[in-house]
């Protein structure tokens, strides 16, 4: 595995808010245009931050830089990881770190950072397994109850009974920290990869830590499909319920893929309101995020894969 340089991001964001499940509002644009649904399909970026057994689903060494905004408390989140899935014993790594900021309400001011180190292994074709070990450091708004972060982890699963499907389960933040910046939670999905072009996804993920805004948990429910346009352009449309609010959104999103790079967008949108959050405001929330990722050659490759090659399973030498 090669990790051959450090993430450093230093933003300075002022703001003010009360807090919610912060950290786990962050959805990487690729998974937010599809609703949020990729647990059995975590490629890059996506497998430390939803699923970290997914890094092993495809041969790649890429650097993502990415930005995101969440209308219903001003969350701001700015995010960058290397994952490298091309070491010759196919172990697969990825290092992240992530800054969160809480915007206006009338509240204290909060920010919080995530820091991680994902790892993941394939057993054959069939089935991969990984973990996640990461450190949360909460500050003024985001330390809600007076819980300032520490140390906690998730396991994941993928199998793949078919070269067409993809089954993921995860378990996150299994470590309880006591707050809402880290949900305790399960997450679940299944993938199909009919053609190369397409793919479709549906996940579930139950949360055991209330919302401390809404006071609600429960189980949010989420699908959505991408489809890829010469293997150069991506498209994807997708929606789903959130337990935490009670409500349903919809989501879109593309990315324009090069040889050496991507450019990824998605947007979510409540279109129903289920609860009303302290104060009075209302819940209905707009999410956007961009994201830029770099494709580092190689010794195991000259040419990254384009999004139709990203189907085939890794196994192992």
């Amino acid at each position: 595995m090669r990790i051959g340089a450090s993430i450093l991001l230093a933003f300075s964001l002022t703001s003010l808010a009360s807090t919610a499940r912060a950290f786990e509002e962050l959805t990487p644009p690729e998974a937010l245009g599809m609703g949020g649904a990729s647990r059995a399909w975590a490629t890059g970026d996506e497998g430390p931050l939803l699923n970290p057994s997914g890094m092993s689903l495809t041969k790649a060494y890429s650097l993502t830089g990415s930005y995101e905004y969440a209308s219903r408390l001003s969350q701001q989140f700015v995010h960058a990881s290397i994952v490298d899935s091309t070491a010759p014993i196919n172990l697969a790594g990825g290092l992240y770190y992530t800054y969160h900021a809480l915007g206006p309400s009338g509240a204290p001011s909060g920010s919080g950072h995530e820091g991680g180190l994902a790892l993941s292994y394939p057993f054959g074709p069939y089935v991969s397994v990984g973990g996640t070990v990461k450190y949360f450091k909460l500050l003024d708004g985001d330390a809600y109850g007076g819980h300032t972060g520490g140390l906690t982890f998730d396991v994941g699963a993928t199998i793949r009974p078919t070269q067409i499907i993809s089954i993921g389960i995860v378990g996150a933040n299994l470590r309880d920290l006591g707050t809402s910046e880290a949900t305790r939670a399960v997450g679940y999905g299944a993938a199909l990869l009919p053609i190369p072009a397409l793919l479709v996804a549906a996940d579930g993920l139950t949360r055991f830590t209330s919302d401390s805004q809404t006071g609600r948990k429960g189980t949010s429910l989420m699908g959505g499909a991408a489809y890829t346009i010469a293997g150069k352009v991506a498209v994807r449309a997708g929606g789903g319920y959130d337990a935490s609010t009670a409500n349903g959104y919809l989501t879109v999103g593309a990315s324009i893929v090069s040889e050496v790079g991507a450019i990824d967008g998605g947007l979510r949108q409540d279109v129903s309101q289920g609860v009303i959050v302290a104060g009075g405001g209302l819940a209905r929330e707009t999410v956007v995020g961009v994201s830029l990722r770099l494709f580092i050659p190689s010794m195991q490759s000259d040419a990254q894969p384009d999004l139709e090659d990203l189907r085939a399973p890794v196994t192992n030498p």
